[in-house]
């Protein structure tokens, strides 16, 4: 999974949250809270720098990942569709969210910036990414 957002590779990246949550969680667990959560625990733990919630730009992003050592950062906007076909939609307006909230400002230090709208809808994610901020082609 880590292999694919740090890729962009939406389709798998979508395949594997999917799968995973089709064996872990009932329908009592349709909620935007808790699959938030359940990002947020894996992330945590693969062993990475996870903040949640935390102040950034005008807002919160949802999940910020740091990889440290490779100077790099996943953010993360979720979204829990009303049915399957809101997935995309919901996405789009979470990516909107990252950019129009400049949750990416001030991650000085890091070259690559990865952000991602994720919807969820039972026990299905869709994950698109519409911006990396690529700072190593700056210079």
């Amino acid at each position: 999974m880590m292999d694919a957002l740090w890729n962009q590779d939406e389709g798998e990246a979508s395949r594997v949250i999917s799968e995973l949550l089709w064996k872990t969680i009932s329908y009592n667990d349709y909620h935007e809270d808790y699959y938030h959560a359940f990002l947020t625990g894996i992330f945590v733990g693969l062993g990475y720098e996870v903040e949640s919630n935390k102040e950034k730009g005008l807002g919160r992003p949802d999940i910020l990942l740091k990889d440290d050592d490779n100077r790099r950062v996943i953010i993360i906007e979720a979204k829990r569709s009303g049915s399957e076909s809101d997935m995309e939609a919901d996405c789009r307006e979470a990516l909107r969210q990252i950019i129009g909230r400049k949750y990416a400002q001030g991650l000085y230090g890091y070259e690559q910036i990865f952000c991602y709208g994720v919807a969820f809808f039972q026990k299905q994610a869709m994950i698109k990414c519409d911006k990396m901020i690529d700072k190593t082609a700056e210079k």
